[in-house]
């Protein structure tokens, strides 16, 4: 195999796994822009290994299948720190859904075939873009309206985005003004019921809150 063709595999691991995380990191998910293209690489570069074995080595065919295998049940793990369970509520199951299907991507790519990745790189986009708004538009969401009063902390807007990540919600229209020793937010969201729940439960235990209003 030549270095130009391994090179061409490790570019378009790194092209179409971004573009796979340019939509998770626009989604405010845990595994981004970044994660999925390592995770895409990482997974290319083992095939691609694993076929330079089979080539230049003599190596048994039946390593592709082992390393195909192997790099499936290590995403596994991977994918099972992205998911976490509050309060009977589990998250996290399409953030680590997609990086197994990254990591196949990488491995598609890695085995030589390059327009069945572009063709699979395509769908897991649409299904992610497409299904998303569906699903916010019929199935799930109302929207809320929040108020807060906060001590005027250097770290509230900080504390607050890492809890709207953590609770899987994406805060829209945020806006935030000092009041004397104060801080006014306000921003909306769109969630189920049981979300909103959760994620009002955490900003009430955030011990800078000194006011909410609820629309």
């Amino acid at each position: 195999m030549e270095m130009l063709q391994v090179l061409l595999k490790l570019v378009l691991a790194i092209a179409l796994g971004g573009l796979i995380g340019l939509e998770r990191e626009a989604s405010q998910k845990p595994a981004g822009f970044r994660t999925n293209i390592l995770v895409c690489v990482a997974s290319a570069m083992m095939m691609t290994l694993a076929t330079l074995l089979v080539e230049g080595k003599g190596g048994n065919p039946d390593t592709l299948v082992r390393m195909a295998a192997g790099v499936i049940t290590g995403v596994g793990f991977l994918g099972a720190g992205t998911i976490f369970q509050a309060r009977g509520t589990v998250a996290g199951l399409t953030t680590a859904s997609t990086l197994w299907v990254v990591a196949g991507l990488g491995l598609v790519i890695g085995a030589g075939y390059y327009v069945p990745a572009i063709i699979f790189c395509a769908l897991t986009i649409v299904t992610l873009l497409l299904f998303g708004r569906i699903e916010e538009s019929y199935l799930r969401k109302s929207q809320f309206h929040y108020h807060l009063k906060a001590k005027a902390r250097p770290y509230i807007l900080s504390s607050l985005r890492k809890l709207a990540l953590h609770h899987g919600v994406r805060l829209e229209r945020l806006t935030m003004k000092q009041e004397g020793s104060s801080y006014l937010l306000a921003f909306s969201f769109s969630s189920s019921e049981e979300k909103e729940q959760e994620f009002n439960q955490g900003l009430l235990e955030l011990a800078d809150i000194e006011e909410l209003k609820i629309d």
